[in-house]
C-alpha cells in the first residue's frame, strides 16, 4: 500500500513545477514518498500530509537541519588534504499515464545540477518560499547564505500556487530531488495530477 507522507516530497514537487504564474487548473494527490540521507544527525525530516478539502492537502513537517549549506564548507580531511565540499542541487521529473513503474518517461521539467547560491537565488526565492513561507519558519530569501541551522516547522501548509504552471497533463508524476555536499540527501515523490473542471468551463 502506498504511503502518504512528508512535506519534503511536496517541496520537491513545488521546486520542479516552475512555470508561468497564474491560476492552476489541476489538483494533486501525494501517493508515496521516500527520503534518503547520508547522515540523519545532520539532516532529518519528519512530516505528514492530510486532506483538508477537495483536492487540497495540508503539509505539517519538522526538518532538523543541523549542517551548513553554502559554497565554502570545509570538511573531509582525506590523505592529509582538505577537500572543499560544495553543496549542489538538482532534480528530475517523470510522468506515467497509468502509474505503471515501467512506463515513466523523463520530462523536460527539471532543476539542472547547480551550485547552492544559484538555486537559492531562483527556485527557492521565486517558488518554494512563495508557496510555503506563509505557514512556516523557513528563512527569508535574503537570509540563506549560508542556510541557517535550525529546526524548521511547516504547520498545515497549503500551496499558494505562486510560480506554478497553469496547465499540467493528467497522470502520475515521479519527482526526484537531490542535494549533495557535506550531507547527501534525496527526496522522491509520486503524485497523481488531475485536471480541474473549471479548466473547461
Amino acid at each position: 500500500m502506498l504511503k502518504r507522507s512528508s512535506a519534503s516530497g511536496i517541496i520537491a514537487f513545488v521546486l520542479l513545477l516552475n512555470g508561468c504564474a497564474g491560476k492552476r487548473y489541476w489538483e494533486y494527490e501525494p501517493l508515496s514518498f521516500k527520503v534518503q540521507t547520508s547522515d540523519p544527525k545532520k539532516m532529518n525530516i519528519v512530516a505528514i500530509t492530510e486532506r483538508v478539502g477537495p483536492g487540497k492537502y495540508a503539509l505539517t513537517a519538522t526538518l532538523d537541519w543541523n549542517y551548513d549549506t553554502d559554497e565554502t564548507t570545509i570538511s573531509n580531511c582525506v590523505l592529509n588534504q582538505i577537500s572543499l565540499i560544495f553543496s549542489q542541487v538538482e532534480a528530475v521529473a517523470y510522468r506515467s499515464s497509468s502509474g505503471n513503474p515501467d512506463e515513466y518517461i523523463l520530462l523536460p521539467w527539471s532543476i539542472p545540477k547547480q551550485m547552492y547560491k544559484k538555486y537559492t537565488a531562483s527556485y527557492y526565492k521565486d517558488i518554494l518560499f512563495k508557496n510555503l513561507g506563509h505557514c512556516s519558519n523557513l528563512p527569508q530569501p535574503d537570509n540563506v547564505d549560508p542556510w541557517p541551522r535550525n529546526i524548521y516547522k511547516l504547520e498545515k501548509c497549503v500551496l499558494t500556487g505562486d510560480g506554478l504552471p497553469e496547465i499540467a497533463p493528467q497522470g502520475y508524476y515521479k519527482i526526484i530531488f537531490r542535494v549533495t555536499g557535506e550531507v547527501d540527501w534525496s527526496l522522491e515523490l509520486i503524485a497523481k495530477l488531475t485536471t480541474t473542471d473549471n479548466f473547461f468551463g
